[in-house]
């Protein structure tokens, strides 16, 4: 039999992928540059509000249910996906398993855990208005059916690496928290808002809780580079999320508000400059 196969032809090139990237490694830039394009938006009317563990959730009741009472008031206007922090009984479980000598990956999934017992708790609150709880998977998924279907969902807020995690440059703590997870989650669905709500008005020039000689300042609008520089003693939020905001595709701003001021979630969602506004360079 015959070969119909020319010697002066690939011999794959029958199943070859038509592809800007086929003869392109992926670790050149300057070769992945041409085929880049931007990213669009999937959700663009989507507000992704980070509920806090340490500064609300542990707080029982009283800052809990005002803080759901203007989340269900805040669903006639707006879609929402709340996203909620593991606070203290995450660290009480990062704590011991420290002391066990558990590697990152592991202290990862136990914190995400936690988390999502808050998520549970906030979904439960709103269950009367049609808002369930969604695991990873389907925040990952299923989204945009659910909110379709509803005007909010709740999801955990720490990020699924679980045994991928990244290991920490010092100590075992889990780089990638609940901040960290819901900034990449808003900026992967291209939401319009992002909103991390707290105890504190946002972010100020010394911690409010332990300065005792000159009053804080709060610092209203800020870059992310210029805080990151300035190495403030504490910040109510992640450091990890101010270094990711320079390479965000959609995500270029934030906003941290105080949830125990009645009326600061209504006004940050209805894009009032409320608390502190920190954007990208």
């Amino acid at each position: 039999m015959t070969s119909t196969l020319s010697h002066s032809e690939p011999f794959f090139v029958a199943k070859d992928v038509p592809s800007a990237l086929m003869r392109q490694t992926l670790l050149d830039r300057e070769l992945l540059r041409p085929v880049d394009r931007p990213v669009i938006p999937l959700l663009p009317w989507l507000n992704v509000v980070v509920i806090g563990g340490r500064s609300i959730m542990d707080k029982g009741s009283e800052a809990i249910v005002p803080v759901v009472a203007e989340l269900h008031e805040a669903l006639l206007e707006h879609r929402l996906l709340i996203l909620t922090g593991p606070g203290i009984r995450g660290r009480h479980v990062l704590g011991v398993g420290l002391d066990l000598g558990l590697p990152t990956g592991v202290l990862a999934a136990l914190a995400s855990a936690e988390a999502e017992q808050n998520g549970h708790l906030i979904a439960a609150l709103l269950a009367e208005q049609g808002v369930s709880y969604l695991p990873h998977a389907a925040t990952a998924h299923q989204l945009a059916v659910h909110l379709m279907a509803s005007r909010a969902a709740v999801s955990n807020g720490y990020p699924p690496y679980g045994l991928y995690e990244f290991p920490p440059e010092v100590g075992k703590i889990p780089p990638h928290r609940t901040d960290t997870g819901a900034f990449l989650l808003a900026d992967a669905y291209g939401a319009a808002r992002i909103i991390y709500v707290k105890d504190v008005d946002g972010v100020f020039t010394s911690d409010p809780a332990t300065t005792s000689t000159s009053p804080p300042e709060l610092i209203s609008r800020a870059s992310a580079a210029e805080l990151l520089a300035r190495n403030l003693d504490t910040l109510p939020i992640d450091p990890l999320v101010l270094e990711l905001m320079a390479h965000a595709k959609h995500q270029k701003q934030i906003q941290i508000i105080n949830g125990l001021t009645p009326g600061a979630i209504t006004k940050a969602l209805q894009g009032e400059h409320v608390g502190t506004i920190i954007y990208a360079d």
